[in-house]
């Protein structure tokens, strides 16, 4: 039987080091302003820069922009798609099931994509809130029991963040439990890709797609291939050549031109143009935005949205929106990472305002960051071109365009779910320095109770309780271990 001990999840050193400097270079090339923004603010006294090198607290807004389209690129554009495999289909089953307002859904999303990329100056997401977007489509919730769930949940979030709780529950979670998190997630959101694109609806029993059409599996396999072509690494050897290259030549390695090429723009892009030839798909768009409607709920409504979706909410926003986009943010961008109080607020005011209007419950998360990172989001000006894009198409259809979008084909939104999912898996296998197979082992059990149940408070709560056993039992092994010289004295 394989023991715990004998697995092991590890970085090569060189990668290591090679992702590294290119971070930093990154950092560099693609953050001039980074470093010139406190000598600016120093002139100007609007503000300093901290010690730690992080960004200038009093960044203006103006010079934020100048930013944004100094580092603007296809990449970029492509990146601000990377999420839609999760926010789409969610959105249009609310729309549908339960009579969501899908324009003033698209257009207050879009002024959160807006607002985050400016906050938090990288690629942010907002997605929907997963667990009541699934118990309302399955138990028809009506849209004032989503609403107040939403604003429940968001009500909660605000407090912790305000009182500075979220603070002292992310010190008290271990990095392991949080990775393994990100692993549990992260396999999930690949399961639920791959169902979307091959099976013609998410579950294992119903028929296999056919082969041909838009949403066959011919096209699942081109889109497959050509995104698996473009996002894969290089192979060491190559890197390795190249880098003795580029220290022979005393320049700088590039990376190689495949990743560069926007594929979910390209995906898209190919999704809308099917979309549009359907028959009946553009019969029911109408110019305008919607009218938001002010929620109206009565008690019995309070309570079975609390019930039924807020409370099972809460955890899943807490550990994932929170805690581990935290986290993600830390090790994609270690320079500019998000803090639990600033993500807490940020959900908190988003519902706060939303929810009663009428838009669909709204948080960050750790998938969406994967996701846009994934397809080649670096930078804040990603989510804000995605924002002006969600406020443009949501002005001028309103809610006329869930009857276009749920004509989408589903077999693209599943491969770019599929694909964003493995940059998630691949940043929770990524061991810290100097753990041990302690670590190893709490990332391994958290993920795999999440797979196991489909639930993440359940796994989070596993790698607690694994975490805390373990702990007693380190005490309990140290205190009656002897010392070799006590023996022999």
């Amino acid at each position: 039987m394989t023991t715990a001990g004998a697995y092991e999840i590890r970085i090569d050193d060189d990668d290591d080091d090679d992702a590294r400097r290119r971070s930093t270079n990154e950092t560099k090339s693609k953050h001039p302003s980074s470093s010139r923004a406190g000598e600016d603010d120093a002139r100007s006294g609007d503000g300093d820069a901290s010690a730690n090198g992080t960004r200038p607290r009093a960044f203006a807004l103006r010079e934020k922009s100048r930013q944004f389209r100094r580092e603007w690129g296809w990449r970029e554009a492509s990146g601000a798609m990377g999420d839609l495999g999760t926010f789409l289909p969610l959105l249009i089953g609310m729309a549908i099931e339960c009579g969501v307002d899908a324009g003033t859904t698209i257009v207050f999303t879009g002024a959160y994509n807006v607002l985050t990329g400016y906050v938090y100056m990288i690629p942010m997401p907002v997605q929907p809130m997963k667990t009541i977007a699934a118990v309302a489509i399955d138990a028809h919730l009506s849209v004032n029991e989503i609403m107040v769930a939403g604003l429940f949940v968001s009500g909660v979030v605000f407090v912790l963040g305000v009182t500075k709780m979220m603070e002292l529950a992310n010190r008290l979670t271990p990095v392991a439990v949080v990775q393994g998190m990100q692993v549990g997630v992260g396999l999930l959101l690949a399961r639920k890709g791959f169902l979307l694109a091959v099976y013609k609806s998410s579950k294992e029993t119903s028929p296999v797609r056919g082969m041909l059409g838009t949403d066959g599996l011919l096209l699942t396999i081109v889109a497959m291939c050509a995104v698996m072509y473009v996002s894969a690494p290089e192979y060491p050897a190559i890197r390795l050549d190249e880098r003795q290259g580029a220290v022979a030549d005393g320049c700088e390695r590039k990376k190689p031109r495949r990743h560069y090429v926007p594929m979910a723009l390209i995906l898209v892009l190919i999704g809308l143009v099917m979309a549009m030839i359907k028959e009946g798909a553009l019969k029911g768009l109408r110019f305008g935005p919607a009218t938001p409607k002010m929620l109206s709920a009565s008690w019995a409504e309070v309570r079975r949205g609390i019930i039924y979706a807020g409370i099972p909410q809460l955890p899943l926003t807490v550990l994932n929106s929170v805690i581990a986009v935290c986290a993600l943010s830390k090790d994609f961008f270690p320079e500019y990472p998000a803090s639990p109080t600033s993500v807490s607020i940020s959900v908190g005011v988003m519902n706060l305002l939303g929810c009663w209007v009428g838009a669909m419950p709204s948080c960050h998360g750790a998938g969406g960051l994967a996701s846009q990172y994934a397809f080649g989001a670096r930078g804040g000006g990603a989510v804000v071109f995605l924002g002006i894009c969600k406020i443009i198409v949501g002005l001028t259809f309103g809610s006329s365009l869930v009857q276009l979008l749920k004509h989408f084909p589903k077999t693209l939104l599943g491969v770019m779910l599929f694909v964003s999912s493995l940059e998630l898996i691949g940043m929770g296998l990524k061991t810290k320095p100097g753990w041990n197979q302690h670590q190893k082992f709490l990332v391994m059990v958290t993920a795999a109770v999440i797979v196991a149940t489909t639930n993440t408070s359940i796994g989070f709560a596993a790698g607690m309780c694994t975490h805390l056993l373990m702990e007693v039992q380190r005490r309990i092994e140290r205190d009656n271990y002897t010392a070799p010289d006590a023996i022999s004295t």
